[in-house]
């Protein structure tokens, strides 16, 4: 997926839950970042951008928002939403977070 210009680069993992796309950027402890409803991973670009010296700062986007892909019928509930950061963790191979939301 091509990224506009400046920005950090979009990437997706495939899972269960769907075709989840996020940003990842830095290196260091894993600070997650997860945004409300009607918005997307975006939200956080100035967080990300300033953290990324200091931490592995990843954006997700949720069920049904931003550049996540899921079937249409798809149940896209709170606890639908947790389960696949739970799946999206164990697909990247993250263990451990800061969840920032």
């Amino acid at each position: 997926m091509a990224a506009l210009s400046g920005a950090t680069p979009r990437k997706s993992v495939e899972i269960r839950s769907g075709r989840i796309a996020y940003v990842e950027k830095g290196s260091g402890p894993v600070a997650l970042f997860v945004h409300g409803v009607l918005l997307n991973g975006h939200l956080w670009r100035n967080q990300i951008e300033a953290l990324s010296d200091v931490r592995r700062c990843i954006a997700i986007d949720l069920l049904a928002h931003g550049d996540t892909e899921i079937d249409p019928q798809q149940d896209v509930s709170a606890p639908a939403n947790a389960q696949m950061i739970g799946e999206f963790l164990d697909a990247v191979q993250i263990g451990r977070v800061d969840l920032i939301g």
